[in-house]
C-alpha cells in the first residue's frame, strides 16, 4: 500500500517532459477566428447586403431590353385586309432611363446602406462574442489545469502524511484509528484529484468546440495588466453606449426603418421615365414587308387609386420605426446592465484577491506550524488533516478568483466595444470589388469598424 501510493504521488507530481506545443490567448484567437462558423456566417451576411446596395443603386442607371419574335399571323379586318396569313417577325430594342420615381431609388439605397451598417455591427459583435467565448475557454482550461495541479499536490501531501502515520502505527507509536483516519482522507484526496481531472477534460472539450482545435499542450499565462480599462464605471457605460456594436446595430435598424418609410411614401408620387424604342418588324397586321419605327418619349405614370394600399404601407412602416426605436432603447439598457455587472464583478474580485492571498499564506503557515507540533505530539492528526484541507481549499479559491478576475476584465472591454482592439484582433476582411468605394457601405477595418 505504501509503495502504491508513493509511486502514484510521485507520478502525479512530475510534469510532462519533452517538447510541448505552447500558445498564447491572442495567438489562439487570431489563428482561429477566420474558421469560426458564427463569425463566417455574420461575414457572409454582411457581404450579401453589400450586394443588395449595388442592386438598389442599379435603379439610377438605364435599362436596355431586347426582344425577338417569330411566328404565324392571321389578319381579317372589316374594311381592309381580308383573311391574310403571314409569317410574322418582330425585333425590338428598348432603352428606359428613370428621371423621377418619387425618391424611391434613393430611399432604397439608403435603406440597404443602413442594413449594411447593421450587418457590419452584427459582424463585429459576433466576432467580439467569439473572442470573449474563446478567451473564456482558454482561461477555463488554465483554471482546470491549476486546480488539477493543486489536487495533485494535496494528494501528494496526503500520501506523505499517510506513510508517516503508517510507520508510526507499525512501530507501536500510533493508533489504528489514526491510520484509518489518514487512509480515509487519502481516499478523499484521490477522489478530488480524479474530479479535477474530469473537469479539465470537460474544459478541453469545450475549448475544442469553441476554438475548433484541440487545446495546446501548454497555455501561456494571460497578462491582463496591459489591458486599458476605463477609469470609472460611468466612463465605461458611456463608452459602451457609444462604441458597443449592439448600439450601432440598433441605430442602423432605426435608420433602415426610416428609409423604408420614405420608400413607401414614394408610391404617392408620379414616376417619370425617358424611353427610347427601336422596332424592326416584318409582315405586321396583314401587310407584307418591313415595318420599322423609332420612338423617343417622356412617359409620366401616376397611380390615382389602388384601394388604399399605399397609405396602409406608410402606416405600417411608421409602426416599424417605433418598433426599431423601442428595440434601440432596450439595447441601451442591456449595454448599461452588462457593463455594470462586469464592472462590479471586477471591482469585487480585485478586493477579494487581497484577502484570498492572505488566507493562503495564513493557511500554509498554520499547516506548517501544526505539522511541527504534530511531530512532537502537541497536535492531533485531525488538526493536521483539517489544516491540509484548508490550504487546499484556500489555494483553489485563489486560483478561481484570479481567472474570474481576468474574465471580468475581458467582459468590461466587450461591454465597451473595445475587446478586439485591446487584443489586437483583426476581423476577416470582406471580399471587395472595384465598385465598393461607390457603394456607400460602412467600412469594416482591423479590430472593428
Amino acid at each position: 500500500m505504501r509503495f502504491k501510493h508513493s509511486m502514484l504521488a510521485l507520478a502525479l507530481s512530475l510534469g510532462a517532459s519533452g517538447w510541448t506545443h505552447a500558445a498564447t490567448l491572442q495567438q489562439v484567437v487570431v489563428d482561429n477566428i477566420d474558421q469560426n462558423p458564427e463569425v463566417q456566417q455574420a461575414l457572409q451576411s454582411y457581404a450579401a447586403v453589400l450586394q443588395e446596395i449595388r442592386q438598389a443603386r442599379a435603379g439610377y442607371y438605364p435599362t436596355l431590353d431586347a426582344s425577338l419574335g417569330y411566328g404565324y399571323e392571321w389578319t381579317d379586318k372589316q374594311n381592309g385586309i381580308q383573311d391574310q396569313e403571314l409569317d410574322r417577325r418582330e425585333a425590338r430594342l428598348n432603352l428606359n432611363q428613370m428621371i423621377f420615381d418619387g425618391f424611391a431609388t434613393r430611399s432604397e439605397v439608403e435603406r440597404q446602406q443602413a442594413r449594411a451598417a447593421s450587418r457590419a455591427s452584427n459582424y463585429k459583435d459576433t466576432a467580439q462574442r467569439y473572442v470573449l467565448t474563446a478567451a473564456r475557454a482558454y482561461l477555463e482550461v488554465q483554471r482546470r489545469e491549476q486546480l488539477l495541479q493543486l489536487a495533485k499536490e494535496s494528494l501528494y501531501n496526503h500520501v506523505t502524511l499517510y506513510d508517516q502515520i503508517r510507520r508510526r502505527s507499525e512501530s507501536g507509536m500510533g493508533t489504528l484509528a489514526s491510520l484509518q483516519q489518514a487512509e480515509g482522507r487519502l481516499a478523499l484526496a484521490e477522489v478530488n484529484m480524479l474530479a479535477a481531472e474530469n473537469n479539465l477534460r470537460d474544459a478541453q472539450a469545450s475549448y475544442r468546440r469553441v476554438v475548433g482545435q484541440p487545446a495546446p499542450d501548454t497555455l501561456e499565462p494571460f497578462d491582463s495588466s496591459t489591458l486599458m480599462l476605463p477609469e470609472t464605471l460611468a466612463a465605461a457605460v458611456e463608452k459602451g453606449l457609444a462604441n458597443q456594436p449592439i448600439a450601432g446595430l440598433a441605430q442602423a435598424d432605426v435608420e433602415a426603418a426610416v428609409a423604408q418609410r420614405d420608400a413607401a411614401k414614394s408610391r404617392m408620387a408620379p414616376r417619370l421615365d425617358f424611353e427610347v424604342e427601336r422596332r424592326w418588324d416584318h409582315n405586321i397586321d396583314g401587310i407584307e414587308g418591313d415595318d420599322e419605327d423609332l420612338t423617343a418619349m417622356l412617359r409620366l405614370r401616376y397611380n390615382l387609386y389602388n384601394g388604399g394600399g399605399d397609405q396602409a404601407r406608410i402606416r405600417q412602416t411608421e409602426h416599424q420605426i417605433g418598433e426599431a426605436q423601442a428595440i434601440q432603447r432596450d439595447a441601451q439598457r442591456q449595454i448599461r446592465e452588462s457593463v455594470e455587472l462586469s464592472w462590479n464583478a471586477h471591482e469585487i474580485l480585485q478586493r477579494q484577491l487581497e484577502h484570498l492571498e492572505r488566507h493562503v499564506r495564513s493557511s500554509e503557515d498554520t499547516r506548517n506550524s501544526y505539522k511541527k507540533q504534530f511531530d512532537i505530539g502537541q497536535r492531533s492528526l485531525l488538526d493536521l488533516l483539517d489544516t491540509e484541507n484548508e490550504v487546499f481549499s484556500a489555494k483553489n479559491q485563489l486560483a478561481e478568483a484570479r481567472v474570474d478576475s481576468e474574465i471580468a476584465k475581458l467582459r468590461i472591454l466587450t461591454g465597451t466595444g473595445e475587446l478586439l482592439e485591446a487584443l489586437e484582433v483583426s476581423l476577416p476582411p470582406v471580399e471587395a470589388t472595384a465598385t465598393d468605394a461607390d457603394s456607400g457601405a460602412p467600412e469594416v477595418v482591423a479590430g472593428g469598424q
